[in-house]
């Protein structure tokens, strides 16, 4: 006779769902039938992988120029804290110097029968290096040619270890007056005395192109910082054109010597900004009465910018030595006669009103700056 729970186990039919016991669990995989709904996994269908894919494309589109941006605002900053110690040490070279300024350059055979440009230059940066102290600080973090080099160096040490940009040859001054000490004669080569690679150039209105006797004849002088009208509004150091053809000279034919120890302005000797104003005896033997400011539309008009890189020649305005839009907006840093510098759109400094490259020749018998629109005199 069956008792009752007997019966029960074998005859009675029941539906009650197993679950898996917890002390049954198996890591290992045993029993899979009862717990695999603990490890099922679902993955990411080809819908949503795309989905995610497409916004993170969207989110680089979008941030990769914010990057780009910041980049360059960046260099834009350090480029104008270099300006402002180059400023600052031309400023310090004034002080010991009776508050002159140096020149842009000058033949260090300063009697042309000694040798002329064939023993080499003399520039400003060689100067005032001893105030700077840092050759990097003549290298713009945003010149993309690294520097120009000296229109003399040599290649037997590669330009002092700095190399020169494409195109710019070595050895160009080979001749050997007895007048260039040993220590700029390398490998047979003349090198001038100038920082190896240089981002920056001067405005000659005020440091001028005293660069041998016969400019001295022709009444160029020396500037002292109390000649200026407005030390804080007269522009003393801007950057250089990138472009080598830019940078032909009225001595130079050819393209691979550079002319990097050239200096600019923003003037020119007649009122559509044609004909160029040196600085020098290359004006000829007699002052002109007075000079133009440039104005944009003339700029505009004459394609000058574009033309010297095209079509270079020895006789553009020296305005094309200026990498006017260097920077953002069309403009550059720029370093003032009292130290400081800033920020200016290239325009912004051509404006007759607050006309900021120098309201007089102050290098070449303080030849007045006229307006060329109205022949009055600039204000600065």
């Amino acid at each position: 006779m069956l008792t009752i729970f007997e019966i029960s186990q074998s005859t009675l039919v029941y539906n009650i769902p197993t679950f898996p016991s917890l002390n049954n669990f198996s890591v290992g995989g045993e029993n899979t039938s009862h717990h695999r709904w603990f490890t099922m996994k679902k993955a990411f269908t080809l819908i949503e992988l795309l989905v995610v894919i497409a916004i993170i494309a969207i989110l680089a589109a979008i941030l990769f120029p914010v990057f780009a941006q910041a980049k360059a605002a960046a260099k834009k900053a350090a480029d104008l804290s270099n300006v402002k110690q180059i400023s600052l040490g031309i400023t310090l070279y004034t002080g010991d110097n009776d508050d002159m300024y140096p020149s842009a350059y000058y033949h260090r055979a300063f009697n042309p029968a000694l040798g002329g440009t064939n023993a080499g230059y003399i520039h400003w940066s060689g100067m005032v290096m001893p105030y700077v102290k840092n050759v990097r600080m003549f290298v713009s973090p945003g010149d993309t040619i690294g520097g120009h080099a000296p229109t003399c160096f040599s290649s037997a040490d590669n330009n002092s270890g700095a190399g020169a940009p494409g195109g710019q040859a070595a050895n160009v001054c080979t001749a050997n007056p007895a007048i260039v000490p040993p220590q700029f004669v390398r490998g047979g080569a003349i090198v001038d005395e100038q920082v190896p690679r240089i981002s920056y150039t001067v405005n000659s209105l005020v440091i001028p192109r005293y660069r041998n006797i016969g400019d001295v004849n022709r009444g160029i002088s020396l500037v002292s910082q109390t000649q200026l009208d407005n030390v804080s509004n007269v522009i003393l150091l801007a950057g250089f054109t990138r472009n080598l053809s830019c940078l032909a000279s009225a001595s130079i034919t050819s393209t691979t010597r550079s002319a990097s120890h050239r200096s600019t302005n923003a003037v020119t000797r007649d009122t559509a900004n044609v004909q160029v104003y040196f600085g020098s005896q290359e004006d000829g033997a007699t002052r002109p009465a007075a000079l133009y400011a440039l104005n944009w539309n003339n700029l505009a008009a004459s394609n000058v910018f574009n033309l010297c890189r095209t079509a270079p020649r020895t006789d553009y305005p020296l305005i094309v030595y200026h990498g006017w839009n260097n920077w953002s907006n069309q403009g550059d840093n720029y370093g003032m006669a009292d130290g400081s510098a800033k920020y200016r759109p290239f325009q912004q400094t051509i404006a007759p009103t607050n006309y900021q490259w120098g309201t007089r020749a102050y290098t070449d018998g303080n030849l007045p700056v006229l307006n060329p629109i109205n022949g009055l005199p600039v204000q600065g």
